[in-house]
């Protein structure tokens, strides 16, 4: 990982203990520009619910292992690049 990776994301605050990250390398109009959602816990700990990498949710210690963990998922979603979608399977109309 390189050290300028982590200084592309960014903690957007949205309410008291509470952020949009998002990545600056991204126009601010795409939706892949927010990473996660994230909210400090009462024990102190971050929870990131992941949005445009990763699905689910994680909890870290603190911000820099949230941070390192983003840039992570960043580079594997890079690395995998742009999937294409699995097609629907379509059926005929049914029958009356």
């Amino acid at each position: 990982m390189e050290h300028d990776d982590i200084h592309q994301l960014v903690l957007t605050p949205l309410v008291d203990r509470a952020w949009r990250l998002c990545d600056r390398g991204v126009a601010r109009s795409e939706v892949a520009s927010v990473i996660a959602y994230v909210e400090q816990l009462d024990s102190g700990a971050y929870e990131a619910v992941w949005v445009s990498v990763g699905l689910g949710s994680a909890r870290f210690a603190s911000l820099e292992g949230l941070f390192r963990a983003a840039v992570q998922m960043l580079e594997q979603s890079r690395s995998l690049g742009a999937l294409k979608p699995a097609p629907i399977p379509h059926r005929p109309p049914a029958r009356a």
